[in-house]
C-alpha cells in the first residue's frame, strides 16, 4: 500500500561574514536612496538661509552715489537758501548749483555685500573701505557734528571771500560752529552764535576763549555774551568736568562779523565743499545783473579765506548729479582734474579753477559767450 512520505527542505549553510556585511551595506544604500529627497531639500533650504544671511551681513565699506544738485539762488525744502539783509541786493537768473554726494555705510549705517556688488558695476557709484573716510571709533553723532562745523565755517569763509572781492570790510570773531549732542551747552548756545565775551572778558580769538573757559571751575555755569540774529544775549552756560577742566561741549571756530546779515540754509546737508558756489552766489546777489547770464552752472570746491579752491571727494558723483539736474557747465577744482578726465557726462562742459578769481572769470565768460572757449579745462592740466 502506498504511504504518504513528507519531504524536508535541505538545510542551507549559514551566510558568511562577507555576505552579512554586503547585505547590511545594501540595506543602507536602499535607505539612503529613500531619504535622499528629504536630505536634498533640507540641504537646499540651509544653503538658501546661509546665502541670504551672508547677503544681509554688514560689510566695512561705504558707497558714494550722486546726491542732489541744489541751486543756491533758489529754494530748498520750500525755504529760500540765500537771504541777505542790511545790504542792497539785485535780482538774478540762471542757476549756481552746489553739488552733493550721498554716502551709504558711514558711522551708524551699514551696507550689505549685495549693495557693494551692485555698486561695483555702476559707473556712477564708488565703493571704498570705510576706514578711508571715517575713523574706526567715530560715531554717527560725531560725524553729524563734524559736517555741521564744516558747513558753518565754509559759509562764513564764502561770504568773507565774496565781500573781500567787492571791497567790503568785515571783522574776525569767535563763532560757535557746532554743539555736541547732549552737551552741557545744548539748549543754551546755538550753532552760529558769535561769542562776544566769556566770563566778562572779550573773546578776541579761539585760543583765548578756550583758555578762559578752561580756567572756570568745572560744573559751574560760565557767563557768556553772544550775538544771535543781530541780538546780544547774556547767558549762563552750563559746564562739566573733563580732564580737570571746565567743558561746555561746543566747537569754537574763527568766524567773521559782516556789515550785513547773510543766512544760508540747506537743511541737514553738511560738509565744506560748497564754499565756492556759496561765494559766487553771494557775489551775484550783491552785484547788478545775472552773473550766470541765465545759464545753469554747477560746481564744487572748498574755499579758504585767501580764495583758493581746495580738493573735494566724490567729484565723479557730483558731475553726474549736476548733469541730471540740468546743469550746462561745471566748475571743478584743478586739483581734482585727474578724477574728472574721461568721466564728464555728455553735454556737461567742465572748467578747471584754482581760486575764486578763476571761478568768477569762468562764470562771467560763460555769461557773455555761452561757451567755455578759452577757459582752462581738465584736459589742459
Amino acid at each position: 500500500m502506498g504511504h504518504n512520505i513528507g519531504v524536508t527542505a535541505p538545510q542551507l549553510p549559514p551566510p558568511t561574514r562577507r555576505e552579512r556585511v554586503r547585505a547590511a551595506l545594501s540595506r543602507a544604500v536602499d535607505d539612503a536612496q529613500l531619504a535622499r529627497p528629504r536630505l536634498a531639500l533640507g540641504s537646499l533650504a540651509l544653503l538658501c538661509v546661509m546665502i541670504l544671511g551672508g547677503s544681509l551681513m554688514p560689510v566695512p565699506y561705504v558707497i558714494e552715489q550722486p546726491g542732489p544738485a541744489i541751486d543756491v539762488l533758489g529754494t530748498y525744502d520750500d525755504e529760500q537758501i540765500l537771504v541777505i539783509d542790511g545790504a542792497e541786493t539785485h535780482p538774478t537768473e540762471g542757476s549756481l548749483m552746489m553739488t552733493t554726494v550721498s554716502v551709504d555705510g558711514g558711522p551708524g549705517y551699514q551696507v550689505t555685500p549685495v549693495e557693494v556688488a551692485v555698486s561695483w558695476f555702476d559707473r556712477t557709484r564708488a565703493v571704498m573701505p570705510r576706514e578711508l573716510m571715517f575713523p574706526d571709533d567715530q560715531t554717527r553723532e560725531q560725524t553729524t557734528l563734524t559736517n555741521t562745523v564744516q558747513m558753518n565755517t565754509s559759509q562764513q569763509g564764502a561770504v568773507a571771500v565774496a565781500l573781500g572781492e567787492l571791497g567790503i570790510d568785515y571783522e574776525p570773531v569767535v563763532l560757535i560752529a557746532g554743539i555736541e549732542q547732549d552737551a552741557p551747552a545744548e539748549g543754551t548756545l546755538e550753532a552760529g552764535d558769535v561769542v562776544l565775551t566769556v566770563d566778562g572778558r572779550d573773546a578776541a580769538d579761539v585760543p583765548g576763549a578756550q583758555q578762559v573757559i578752561g580756567e572756570r571751575e568745572p560744573g559751574q555755569p560760565i557767563p557768556m555774551q553772544v550775538q544771535r540774529e543781530g541780538e546780544e544775549l547774556d547767558l549762563e552756560v552750563p559746564s562739566e568736568e573733563a580732564d580737570g577742566r571746565a567743558r561746555m561741549g561746543v566747537v569754537l571756530a574763527e568766524g567773521y562779523d559782516f556789515p550785513m546779515d547773510v543766512e544760508i540754509t540747506v537743511g541737514e546737508i553738511g560738509g565744506p565743499s560748497a564754499g565756492l558756489m556759496f561765494s559766487l552766489s553771494v557775489y551775484d546777489e550783491l552785484t547788478p545783473g545775472a552773473l550766470t547770464g541765465g545759464h545753469d552752472i554747477a560746481g564744487t570746491g572748498t574755499l579758504d579765506i585767501e580764495g583758493d579752491v581746495g580738493s573735494i571727494g566724490g567729484i565723479r558723483q557730483k558731475l553726474v548729479g549736476a548733469h541730471e539736474a540740468g546743469a550746462e557747465f561745471f566748475l571743478a577744482p584743478s586739483v581734482n582734474c585727474d578724477q574728472v578726465v574721461g568721466f564728464e557726462p555728455e553735454g556737461l562742459e567742465v572748467v578747471a579753477v584754482e581760486d575764486f578769481d578763476d571761478a568768477l572769470t569762468a562764470t562771467e565768460t560763460i555769461a557773455e559767450t555761452g561757451s567755455i572757449d578759452g577757459l582752462p579745462t581738465c584736459e589742459d592740466r
